[in-house]
């Protein structure tokens, strides 16, 4: 599969070449089988250039098979960053899940970063409630601390591997690293500290301070989680050693109650002082 799709993309960036190369062996074919008075001309002339088409081919293959073995530890090392990278992003964002939504969790990581998925974390996590950390910390500061280290990482693999990353990896990384949903993530705090300055009064779950992820950021981590598993095939036989991602198992048990889930009771009072206070400044 692989092989294919690097052909078509071989014969996507080289589409000029490629059409001019037919051109002129049709070309030949034409004067050899179809045009009498040029029928020696064409044959020579077709000859020469499908000679001249398949050596072009070969030495194109070599340089890119030696180019690639040359590569091979960059490549790894690439690898190894955004591994670590994604593998970060899942644990935290189904570690959270985990700690705060009802019910069993999505079955794949498809359903998992998607609508259905992740605005249930907006909608159930109580952000005065303590992550399951040391030390201990408020879902406050975990939160803006994890959307940071994701905004950092990303920063340093898109300056350090500038020239070694597949370009699509390199773009599913800068989407990551340069989202609204991660930039408002970071201004958590300062929405905070407004509120207490003008008194508004919030429900203190997550969506209330922040918007949903795009669909490019679900595109994007789904894009890693794919280009990961692709390349581990590929790089695993150059290093035995190399670790895949973080493995998805979904909880299919039942959870009433998780520790960081909005209780019902604080949810209703939060949303009635709400509307109150939207009453008073109509």
């Amino acid at each position: 599969m692989n092989d294919f799709k690097n052909i078509w993309v071989t014969i996507k960036t080289e589409k000029a070449i490629i059409i001019t190369l037919t051109i002129l062996l049709a070309f030949g074919i034409f004067c050899w089988l179809f045009w009498t008075p040029a029928k020696d001309f064409g044959l020579n002339f077709f000859t020469e250039i499908l000679g001249a088409t398949i050596t072009v081919v070969i030495l194109d293959r070599l340089i890119k098979t030696r180019e690639d073995k040359k590569n091979i530890p960059q490549k790894l090392a690439a690898y190894e960053d955004v591994r670590l990278y994604v593998s970060r992003y899942i644990s935290f964002w189904t570690q959270t899940f985990a700690e705060c939504v009802p019910g069993p969790e999505p079955e794949n990581f498809t359903l998992f970063f998607s609508e259905q998925g992740m605005s249930k974390i907006l909608n159930y996590l109580y952000m005065d409630s303590e992550p399951n950390v040391t030390p201990p910390r408020k879902w406050w500061d975990w939160i803006t601390h994890n959307a940071k280290e994701f905004r950092d990482n990303g920063d340093k693999i898109l300056d350090r591997h500038y020239g070694n990353l597949d370009p699509e990896a390199y773009g599913y990384v800068h989407q990551l690293t340069e989202s609204s949903f991660n930039g408002v993530l970071l201004m958590i705090p300062s929405i905070k500290e407004t509120d207490i300055l003008y008194k508004f009064p919030r429900v203190k779950v997550l969506g209330s301070y922040t918007i949903e992820p795009q669909k490019e950021d679900y595109s994007a981590i789904l894009g890693l989680i794919s280009w990961c598993e692709n390349s581990y095939i590929k790089l695993h036989r150059h290093n035995p050693t190399l670790k895949k991602i973080a493995v998805y198992t979904p909880n299919k048990e039942e959870r009433l109650r998780p520790k960081s889930m909005i209780p019902e009771e604080i949810r209703q009072k939060e949303i009635n002082e709400l509307i109150e206070f939207r009453q008073r400044n109509k």
